[in-house]
């Protein structure tokens, strides 16, 4: 039986124009979500269109990063994330490229910034419209509101639509769409 995680299970998309969207929160195939730990990320991601992206090696971290041996994700416990994740379909995914950082908010447990991987480029984690982040509860985030409208049919929509709408959240939990 795989752990939970503890990334939300509401937010817990990142985004890549290139691969879709990439679940930090995955709930099938009996893999162990996303987790921040102090000094290091560990369990699976899910990308519908690569297969899954494993954030570090078997033995734990913190990790070296010096050999395909000693790989991961690691955190330097005020939120900055460096190091790589791994995945069977595209390789090596950079969590502190040289334009950019992924970071996790220390106040709030928001991921921002951006991953890059040669063979499919930006991995982007947090944007306001339309609205999609991960975060962790590690740094006390929590999800603050649950659509009604089921996930899925939301991802479909997003892709039917191709991104153009703005997607807002009301008080009543409702999905609205505005131009």
């Amino acid at each position: 039986m795989a752990a939970t995680g503890n990334i939300s299970t509401t937010d817990k998309y990142a985004w890549s124009e290139n691969t879709g969207w990439h679940n930090f929160h995955p709930t099938g195939g009996g893999v162990t979500a996303a987790e921040v730990f102090e000094t290091y990320l560990t369990g699976f991601v899910w990308a519908e269109n690569i297969g899954y992206i494993k954030l570090g090696n078997d033995s734990g971290g913190p990790y070296n990063n010096t050999n395909s041996s000693d790989w991961g994700v690691n955190h330097d416990g005020s939120g900055n994330l460096s190091g790589y994740a791994w995945s069977e379909n595209v390789g090596w995914i950079n969590f502190n490229p040289s334009d950019s950082q992924v970071t996790i908010g220390t106040a709030d447990g928001s991921f921002d910034g951006y991953a890059w991987a040669e063979n499919i480029g930006w991995i982007h984690f947090k944007n306001t419209s339309p609205a999609y982040n991960v975060v962790t509860t590690y740094f006390g985030g929590s999800a603050t509101v649950i659509p009604t409208m089921p996930e899925w049919a939301m991802i479909i929509f997003m892709m039917l639509t191709g991104m153009m709408a703005v997607y807002k959240l009301k008080r009543n939990q409702q999905w609205s769409i505005s131009s």
